[in-house]
């Protein structure tokens, strides 16, 4: 594509896209754009340079209700809103919805399998077919006919692979079993991942979906749970089945793993990952002068100037874009700043095209 210039009448709002849930693209402008979001943001999938940077705010996300686990998060957003939060996961392990951080956690004091050796035993297995995805998705063909038109759809999975382990032992029996039992852990994480990879097919089928992010935290706040060796044995052989999967669908795979996790990056690249949006602990400007040529991360000027008051926000903009706007990367989009959308897409418009 040709180089078209910016110009002041593409910040006229149009309207504003669809809000799933109060949450999922909630308040997002539709700007008079030259191309549409969705072509930009396939242009920066393909390596090619995007007329502006493109971000979360370009994908409308599904979490269909017929999902036990979305449920049981509270994490479930379609086309009609849902007010049931958690339950029982699709493993029938119980969640309590906690509505102070908007979130669940699993009911403490009791986890379902103790000894990973007796996973076959104790562990159920759903049976993916039986939920009710021609509802969902005939509940929500209406906005995805008219929104993939102009954004990316995309889903979520939550509880990846060592989250599912901690729903399943809670985290100190997870922990243990990666070093007492890594034959086990590899023998039940390839059974779940059969489940995520049906789990894929059906999303494809229903929604149509774009992008595919999955939720597994790997860090704290100051470090990776595991080595990179333990990961890269354990998890990556799993985790490469999930995104080839993804891959062989022509869905573009986003890893949510939030922790200081830049130790890790390399696992992520192992396994295929193509997007990995981290949180602001890491050392972003390092990430990209090592790693963006292999891997597309999620930058936001918000993770570099966390304490911008929408005053200053502009200048954060124009500095962030100085700097990190030579890099193929995706952002934020100015999340808690009124405007910041419009904001990075102007900084970004100019600074990539003139």
């Amino acid at each position: 594509m040709t180089n078209i210039p910016f110009s002041k009448d593409e910040l006229e709002v149009k309207g504003y896209y669809a809000n799933l849930g109060g949450r999922q693209g909630g308040g997002t402008p539709i700007l008079n754009t030259p191309i549409t979001p969705r072509e930009n943001y396939q242009m920066f999938l393909r390596g090619e340079k995007p007329l502006w940077m493109p971000g979360g705010a370009d994908v409308l996300s599904f979490t269909p209700a017929c999902v036990p686990d979305n449920i049981a998060r509270g994490f479930a957003f379609e086309t009609k809103p849902n007010d049931e939060k958690g339950g029982k996961d699709m493993f029938g392990i119980e969640w309590v919805y906690v509505e102070q951080v908007g979130g669940s956690m699993v009911r403490p004091g009791a986890p379902t399998l103790e000894d990973i050796t007796k996973w076959r035993e104790v562990l159920k297995f759903p049976d993916v077919d039986s939920w009710d995805w021609k509802g969902a998705g005939e509940r929500n063909a209406e906005i995805i006919e008219k929104e993939r038109n102009s954004r990316m759809i995309g889903a979520t999975i939550l509880n990846g692979l060592f989250e599912r382990m901690i729903s399943f032992m809670d985290f100190e029996n997870a922990t243990y079993a990666l070093i007492d039992e890594p034959e086990e852990v590899e023998a039940m994480l390839s059974e779940v991942v059969k489940v995520y990879l049906r789990m894929i097919e059906l999303l494809k089928e229903y929604f149509k979906i774009d992008i595919l992010t999955f939720h597994d935290d790997w860090g704290s706040q100051r470090a990776p749970f595991f080595s990179l060796s333990t990961v890269s044995e354990l998890i990556v052989p799993q985790l490469k089945k999930v995104v080839d999967k993804a891959h062989s669908l022509g869905i573009t795979f986003e890893m949510h793993s939030c922790g200081k996790n830049e130790l890790l990056v390399p696992a992520y690249i192992e396994a295929g990952v193509d997007l990995w949006n981290g949180q602001p602990m890491n050392d972003k400007r390092m990430l990209c002068e090592k790693y963006s040529d292999q891997i597309k991360l999620g930058v936001s000027p918000l993770d570099i100037y966390p304490d911008a008051t929408p005053e200053q926000y502009v200048d954060i903009v124009k500095k962030f874009v100085d700097e990190f706007g030579k890099y193929p990367i995706y952002s934020g989009f100015g999340m808690r700043v009124e405007g910041g959308y419009e904001m990075m897409y102007e900084a970004t418009r100019r600074a990539y095209c003139g």
